[in-house]
């Protein structure tokens, strides 16, 4: 008998997913053109986000009445029906009238953008203990995104159809760049 021990087995390592890095760049600079192209025609902006809120909006109450009529059966049939109908009107609304429905839309789109902006805080500091990430960056764009949402709040009805376009062009500039900041993090495939 020998008396040298077998090697550790070791545990296989998960492999990084290719073209991480790539992936984030892309996007990132898909959200900056979306920004600037924003910025130079946000009527343009308000004008396009109200028209595919009211297409998100239909296409989700028809795809609701479809489960509906496929499930009518389910518990609370009447809510979800009142929810594809109400939905489905909505968007209709939105879709003939988009340029009343961008007010609608400012109110939305601030609270969404409070909402994206608290979010990417929490997801900066639960990884502010990581070196390799860089948090700071990616609170200090969702503080902006909070003060962007609740400045076009706060100017209602002032702020008319172009603050929502102008403060959405901010938004995709500091989301892209927060993509290319977080890039150089992911692993190298």
């Amino acid at each position: 008998m020998s008396d040298t021990a077998a090697p550790p087995v070791q545990a296989p390592q998960a492999s990084p997913r290719p073209g991480g890095r790539l992936i984030f760049m892309v996007v990132g600079a898909l959200m900056i053109a979306f920004g600037v192209a924003a910025a130079f025609a946000p009527m343009l902006a308000t004008f396009a986000a109200s028209v595919w809120f009211g297409a998100a909006m239909l296409a989700a109450g028809v795809s609701g009445l479809a489960l509906l009529i496929v499930d009518w059966r389910a518990k609370g049939f009447a809510w979800r029906l009142l929810w594809s109908v109400v939905a489905i009107l909505g968007g209709i609304c939105l879709l003939l009238h988009p340029w009343p429905g961008a007010l609608a839309l400012t109110v939305i789109l601030g609270a969404a953008l409070i909402a994206q902006g608290a979010i990417a805080i929490g997801h900066a500091l639960a990884h502010r203990t990581h070196t390799s990430c860089p948090w700071g960056r990616m609170a200090l764009g969702g503080v902006l995104a909070i003060v962007l949402g609740g400045l076009l709040i706060w100017a209602l009805p002032h702020s008319g159809m172009i603050a929502p376009g102008v403060f959405l062009a901010i938004n995709l500039i500091s989301f892209g760049l927060s993509l290319f900041a977080a890039a150089p993090a992911r692993p190298a495939p």
